[in-house]
């Protein structure tokens, strides 16, 4: 028995940054594949390094982390060549917060034994965490040609894969997990969440129902599916859910910003801030979640706090679409012409299909004098409400182009 089986699990606990909406509480308890281990030696072998690499997965199963360092190292001095105790120390360093020293006990781990396929599935999280995701992505490559059975590889490359953007290869390994594993619920909750982002909501949702139904408990799955409630316009189911996910978890800042946000565009402000204010008392680092309190600032008639709030969402999201067009509006409303149009630009080449954005930029276009380029904005916009189905915004900006062009 190998800690690896163990240690793949610790890596695991570090999945939910791959997607901040998915995996919080479906990450594997990891010390469930710890309880498989057989007895220990009954007779003591003190030359035996396995024995030391067996004692130290008890004692880190019970948590002597110590003990287990001194154990494995041992199992090194007595064979300075064994692979799986690299592996095992490389495993505790990442623990103790010291990646660098992980890395090269993982490294060293497969310069002896470049064939375990756990080794390096271990060292594709490790180079994920420290910002490396192409050589994350090589890894669990490698991790999957020796072993192409690894459900939870498939998981996990595709979260990487998720992070990258690349949303078409998240899906097709989430495909594969789901074909080896029909009833892994977070693979379900993490496909619907690719799904959703390619606007395919309907399958989004069929996945999330389905992943409730594995796991009932879902918190992750429950607030997912209330987004996509909302975005089929099913505002009480949407707020079923979320409600449901916060009976669960009450410390869940996603779903006080989601539901928040849904409070907001149903025109409920004071129960939307409250909302909001929740979910960065919970999570401060939510830049979401200032976007969205920055968006109720703002229609509050709080200008300078919802610039405070939008410059603090950019801060920890420089991509976050959302933040510059609420700030180019605010831009826009206080005649700061220039600025306005730098937002409203950079939104826009973040998120190509923010209707809203083309609407507001077109309107800033009309204050430089450029008309041409306001009514190109403005036909852009139109063309995207309907393709949203936005019926009555299409509509009005039928109406606007309509005025402007009998002028």
């Amino acid at each position: 028995m190998k800690l690896s089986k163990l240690t793949s699990l610790v890596f695991v606990l570090g999945a939910i940054l791959y997607s901040p909406k998915v995996d919080a509480q479906n990450v594997p308890n990891i010390l469930e594949s710890a309880r498989e281990l057989k007895p220990l030696l009954v007779q003591v072998n003190s030359q035996d390094p396995k024995f030391y690499i067996k004692r130290g997965e008890a004692r880190l199963e019970s948590g002597d982390v110590k003990g287990a360092l001194e154990d494995f190292n041992q199992a090194l001095r007595l064979n300075p060549n064994d692979a799986e105790a690299y592996n095992n120390i490389g495993i505790i360093r990442f623990q103790s917060g010291d990646k660098k020293g992980a890395m090269e006990y993982l490294n060293k781990s497969l310069s002896l034994d470049p064939n375990d396929a756990v080794v390096y599935s271990n060292r594709g999280f490790l180079r994920n965490e420290l910002g490396d995701m192409k050589g994350a992505i090589e890894d669990h490559n490698q991790a999957l040609r020796i072993n192409p059975k690894n459900t939870e590889v498939y998981h996990r490359r595709g979260n990487i894969r998720l992070k990258s953007e690349d949303v078409k290869g998240a899906i097709e390994d989430y495909n594969q997990a789901l074909r080896l594993n029909p009833k892994y619920a977070v693979a379900y909750n993490n496909r619907g969440f690719a799904r959703r982002q390619l606007g395919d909501n309907k399958g989004a949702m069929e996945d999330f129902n389905q992943a409730l139904l594995l796991d009932p408990n879902s918190v992750e799955a429950y607030g997912n599916r209330g987004f996509s409630r909302f975005q089929s316009k099913d505002k009480k189911g949407a707020m079923e859910d979320f409600n449901q996910a916060l009976r669960l978890n009450p410390k869940y800042a996603e779903a006080y910003y989601f539901r928040g946000y849904m409070q907001f565009e149903s025109g409920n402000v004071k129960e939307a801030m409250e909302d909001l204010n929740q979910s960065l008392l919970l999570n401060p680092k939510y830049a979401e979640a200032y976007a969205g309190r920055g968006a109720i600032r703002f229609k509050s008639g709080d200008k300078k706090g919802a610039m405070e709030d939008l410059k603090q969402a950019l801060l920890l999201n420089p991509k976050n679409a959302e933040a510059y067009a609420i700030r180019g509006s605010i831009q826009f409303e206080l005649g700061n012409v220039k600025e306005a149009m730098e937002d409203l630009n950079q939104s826009l080449l973040l998120n190509p299909n923010n209707a809203e954005a083309y609407i507001i930029r077109g309107a800033t276009l009309v204050l430089s004098g450029d008309m041409k380029g306001t009514i190109k904005d403005l036909q852009k916009a139109s063309e995207l409400f309907q393709q949203q189905g936005k019926i009555a915004e299409y509509q009005s900006t039928l109406n606007l182009l309509r005025e402007i062009n009998n002028k």
